[in-house]
């Protein structure tokens, strides 16, 4: 990378507070000293049955603060109800957002907040259309997943229903400002949601490093974040009580979203989020499906690059060219996704795609404006075309 080349700025707005049972002892502190009067929880119904919420809401109660528990988020949220959950938010008087969840419940809480404090639809704010504005409510931060990095980044992407598109809403004002990152939240998680949402980390570090305004500062996040994620993942999925590997892989999607949050995404997400959008795929499986078609795509590119990640992975390698180093990547990745129980297409989803179906696709990539123009190397429809071809079934 020639520095003489490249202008950057590194500015980390979250205080970050990692540990277990970090929540139990910090949350109650980290309200008070904000000085607010109530919190509105935002999370979804799966961790109320779960448990989770009444783990975080405990504290508050000993502590005497006042909070309310919204639990409508659905996966891949609509535009729709998260107005639904801007009425409920003002009628409740509330004055933080503390969201618990995964991608889909923080993302929901950062809409949330455009919503209660600017006129219109949420979708209004998307990327290319009206700013957002520094009038947010304080937001606070607690992931439960191991994958989706939303804790610690400015975007928000939201499903708009009526066009079957997902939408980025994305300001240095919706990073959430306290973010507590406690590995035994992540406890209970089910084993397929766990490679789901591991691989998704694993994407984004990746697609971190090689995108076009990665800096020295975003590298190393990137490379540590993998380096975790490929030492512990297999063992997080295999043995849920093993805590160190849960919590490595815990830090590492942290890591690997403060990466992404200043170096961008790229073609991976482009294509996944119409998967999501249109076929409910989750968003964390359409990534890991979706990664070694990418990757073969983008290596002409940059070679060096991806040839970093695979010396990284397999040591042998630095005795290769680049060139080989790097297309070594595609099937060590392959080999990693099979430990994890990744398909290796669409086929699971019984869908039998039409030629229709991978050009509306194919057209929803393209205007994915905030990850196709990070992408390493361009490409036009035509190749994206090809590329879901590879992965989709019956085109």
């Amino acid at each position: 990378m020639a520095l003489q080349n490249q202008t950057f700025q590194l500015n980390i707005q979250t205080d970050l507070k990692f540990g277990i049972d970090i929540v139990r002892e910090e949350l109650a502190n980290s309200i008070k000293a904000a000085r607010k009067k109530k919190a509105f929880i935002v999370t979804d119904k799966g961790l109320v049955d779960a448990g989770v919420i009444a783990k975080v809401t405990a504290p508050l109660e000993e502590a005497g603060l006042s909070y309310y528990v919204f639990s409508d988020v659905l996966p891949n949220p609509p535009a729709n109800s998260v107005m639904a959950g801007v009425e409920t938010y003002k009628r409740e008087e509330a004055d933080l957002i503390v969201t618990i969840g995964g991608g889909s419940a923080i993302d929901y809480a950062k809409a949330l907040a455009v919503g209660a404090t600017h006129e219109g639809f949420v979708l209004d704010y998307s990327i290319g259309r009206k700013p957002v504005q520094d009038i947010v409510p304080l937001l606070f931060a607690i992931p439960t997943t191991i994958g989706t990095g939303s804790e610690v980044t400015r975007v928000s992407v939201i499903t708009d229903t009526d066009a079957g598109r997902k939408l980025v809403l994305a300001s240095s004002y919706l990073v959430p400002k306290v973010v507590f990152v406690d590995p035994t939240l992540t406890l209970g998680l089910p084993r397929a949601h766990v490679a789901a949402t591991g691989a998704d980390a694993l994407v984004h570090a990746i697609e971190a490093y090689v995108s076009l305004p990665a800096n020295p500062f975003t590298d190393g996040l990137a490379l540590q974040a993998i380096r975790m994620i490929w030492n512990n993942l297999p063992q997080t999925y295999a043995h849920a009580a093993n805590l160190e590997a849960r919590a490595q892989v815990h830090l590492a999607s942290t890591l690997a979203g403060m990466a992404f949050n200043l170096s961008g995404l790229g073609m991976v997400h482009s294509l996944s989020h119409p998967m999501s959008a249109r076929y409910h795929v989750p968003h964390g499986l359409a990534n890991a499906i979706l990664l070694p078609y990418i990757i073969e795509h983008n290596l002409p590119a940059n070679p060096r690059k991806y040839a970093d990640i695979a010396r990284l992975l397999d040591p042998a390698l630095y005795q290769e060219t680049d060139k080989d180093a790097a297309a070594a990547l595609i099937s060590l990745v392959q080999q990693f996704l099979r430990l994890i129980d990744i398909p290796e297409t669409f086929a699971y989803t019984g869908i039998e795609f039409t030629a229709v179906q991978v050009e509306e696709l194919s057209e929803d990539a393209m205007n994915d404006h905030g990850t196709v123009h990070f992408n390493p190397r361009k490409a036009v429809k035509e190749d994206i075309a090809r590329i879901y071809k590879r992965a989709l079934p019956s085109v």
